[in-house]
This record gives C-alpha cells, structure tokens and sequence, in this order.
C-alpha cells in the first residue's frame, strides 16, 4: 500500500494574528497549544504513516518537542507552505503528502483518511482536496471564503474569491435557498440543493508533483486572485475535490481565536 505522510506547516510570523499556534491562553483554556490540538487531530487518522510538523521558528519548535510531537526545521526563506512542505517532502520515502494547515483544529482524521482513499483511487489528479457546501449568502459573496466549481468527475474547474457560478437570473441575496434549489432541479431533475461550494485548504499531493510544484510557471490569475492552486490548473493538471459535509474553521483573526477557545474549553 502506498505510503503517506502528513506535514504541518507551522510559522510564528502569521500576518492577522502573531504568534497564534503557541498562545498561552490556549493552553490555559482548552489543555493545549493550537498547533497540538491541530497535531492530535492528524494522528488520528489510520492511514497515516507519519505526522510532522514543518517550522522554521525554535519557539515554535520547542513547544512541539515538549508535547512530544515531531517536528522539522525549514529554512526560513520559503514564499509558502507549500514549499515549506516540499522541502520536508524532498528527505521522506512516501508516496503522497498531505498538507494540513497549523490553524485549522476541526480537522478530522477520518477527513485525511476519506482523502487519502480518494488519492489512491485516483487516475488521473497529481492533488486532492476539499470542499464543503456554502449555506449562506454571506459566505457566498465573502473574498474571503474561496469558492470552487467542479466538472462531472469531481474535478476542479476553477477556484475563485469571487461568487461562483455567478446567478445571472434572481437576486442572489434575497432567495439564496430557493436559487440552490432550483439550480439543482434543473441539472438533475431533483428538488434538493445545489452545491454551491467553498475550498477547504488541506491537500494531499503525489510527491513527485509536490516536488517540482514550485518551479512551474506562476500564471497571471494566481497573482491576481492570490491562490496557488490555480497554478496547478493552470498548467493542465487536475485537482480531485471531495465534497465533505464537515466545516473546518480555520483560526484566522483574533475573533476566530476566541471562538476556538469557547469550542475547546475543558
């Protein structure tokens, strides 16, 4: 059976919230650092082999190795943690390599699992990923919140901070459950809702592409829209995308931060 291992991009110098994987008050509130509750949540996936988090901060570092997690030190001049993982990627004897996010603790390991089934099932994708269904008008519109489309196969066909598909007929604000509903009747003849659908940031790539992921040609509607899947797409690779019913959210802001403490408290 192919192997996988998990990597976890961890960096001390987040723009919005400094600092937030080893804030005290975590461990204080819920029993653990964010990055552990992220760390455990990984370990429980079964198909696993190995779990490790990338970082190229010794105080993020130090915190790890006291919970007794694994933890590798990355140079400090990556642009991304894609290529942050890569470079972790490049000394390890796997198959794939699936990206998690140190911010995002309501990840599942049946989630990596359901992904990791996908990805060896898979023909023709060199990465696979997530997406979940957007339930309201304000996520719909939010550039915050990356939308998705995909083709008949669960193939990705183009990833956007803009609302899409765009509705031309309707108005999208007032009716938002009435248009899913009637989208979907109209594609499939049944009377339930269409899947408008946001990105979930967690991948799982072959290794081989991983590898060589950085030196593609950046296209121009990567620099625009700010999202380095569309690199893949881009240059004429596929992206598989799993449509899971669990919501990850991810802890951004220090509003995010508090609303993960009210989750997680002992």
């Amino acid at each position: 059976m192919p192997k996988t291992a998990a990597v976890i991009p961890a960096r001390y110098a987040s723009t919005r919230l400094p600092g937030k994987l080893i804030k005290s008050k975590a461990r204080e509130q819920t029993g653990k650092y964010l990055i552990e509750h992220v760390y455990r949540k990984v370990m429980d996936a079964k198909n696993v082999h190995e779990v490790i988090i990338a970082t190229d901060d010794e105080r993020i570092a130090e915190v790890v190795k006291d919970f007794g997690g694994c933890v590798k030190m990355t140079s400090m001049n990556h642009s991304s943690g894609t290529d942050r993982i890569a470079e972790i990627a490049s000394d390890l004897d796997v198959d794939f390599v699936v990206n998690i996010q140190g911010d995002e603790p309501d990840i599942k390991g049946s989630m990596i699992d359901d992904l990791i089934d996908a990805m060896y099932a898979e023909k023709e994708a060199v990465v696979c990923t997530f997406a979940n269904e957007i339930t309201t008008v304000d996520e719909f519109i939010d550039p915050n919140v990356v939308k998705v489309v995909i083709d008949k196969d669960d193939y990705a066909m183009y990833f956007s901070r803009a609302s899409i598909p765009f509705v031309r007929d309707g108005n999208i604000h007032s009716n938002f459950s009435m248009i899913k509903k009637t989208l979907s009747k109209i594609s499939t003849g049944k009377n339930t809702s269409f899947p408008f659908l946001k990105h979930l940031g967690i991948y799982m790539y072959r290794k081989d592409f991983l590898l060589r992921f950085s030196s593609l040609p950046v296209p121009k509607v990567e620099e625009l829209e700010k999202l380095e899947q569309l690199r893949v797409l881009s240059n004429g690779y596929k992206i598989k995308v799993v449509v899971t019913p669990y919501a990850c959210e991810g802890v951004d802001t220090q509003e995010d931060f508090e609303r993960f403490l009210d989750k997680y408290r002992i």
